[in-house]
């Protein structure tokens, strides 16, 4: 499996308080130092132990800045051929040389941004996550959980404008075993901050689409229940 995936799986089980235990990180070659402190992180994180998960995830993250350096090519990650082929695209019309590579250091700018925002340092996490974006622009994962920052903020402008870019990049470059998800999860994202700017209308199409995918979407419900209850309130 995708290691972006076995990270993702391992932050739904995080955020759904699982109480089964984590599992023992992964052996990785030596030579490659920062994905063995990522995958410790991960396991630290897992476990609950978000200090040393920070120290794991600032380590990986430090040895990927050395491993590739901002004045060396420009640097993406990528999970999936389409995402690849797509950043090659963009290189050649920016006339830039690139390197495609996993998403290990991406994911260590991710994880340690979600670990920011789990200790209250929300400026942390958008510098995090926006270094993230910059591997893997079209990183559903990494655009919602951007779009999540900004609506904690909430600038909710921003917000749609991140979640609608998650929308756009989970529909052809997420993983086929995450892109559902995914696609909802931005989904849901437009909806709440379409809510919040007053767009009843615009966010109950969102909601909808979300039951396309999964009629049993109880987010989706319960806002689509929240905007009816808005409009009987006010008479809309």
């Amino acid at each position: 499996m995708n290691k972006t995936v076995c990270i993702f799986i391992g932050i739904v089980a995080l955020c759904s308080c699982s109480s089964s235990p984590a599992k023992k990180s992964l052996q990785v070659p030596v030579n490659e130092p920062h994905k063995t402190h990522a995958e410790q992180g991960l396991y630290f994180m897992q476990s609950g132990l978000l200090a040393q998960a920070i120290t794991e995830f600032d380590e990986a993250i430090k040895h990927c800045e050395v491993k590739y350096p901002a004045t060396g090519k420009k640097i993406y990650t990528s999970r999936t051929t389409a995402e690849s082929l797509m950043y090659a695209v963009l290189s050649t019309s920016k006339d830039e040389s690139v390197e495609v590579i996993d998403t290990v250091c991406s994911d260590a700018y991710y994880l340690r941004g979600f670990t920011a925002m789990n200790t209250g340092r929300l400026r942390d996490a958008e510098g995090y996550l926006h270094k993230a974006v910059s591997m893997a622009p079209v990183n559903a994962m990494y655009l919602s959980a951007l779009g999540h920052i900004y609506q904690v903020k909430r600038d909710w402008t921003q917000a749609v404008d991140y979640f609608t870019q998650a929308e756009d990049a989970a529909q052809t470059y997420s993983p086929e075993i995450i892109r559902v998800s995914e696609f909802s999860r931005a989904k849901r994202g437009i909806g709440f901050n379409l809510i919040q700017l007053g767009k009843l209308n615009e966010a109950e199409i969102k909601y909808k689409e979300c039951l396309t995918l999964d009629a049993k979407d109880k987010s989706a419900l319960n806002e689509l229940e929240y905007i009816k209850i808005m409009r009987e309130k006010n008479n809309l």
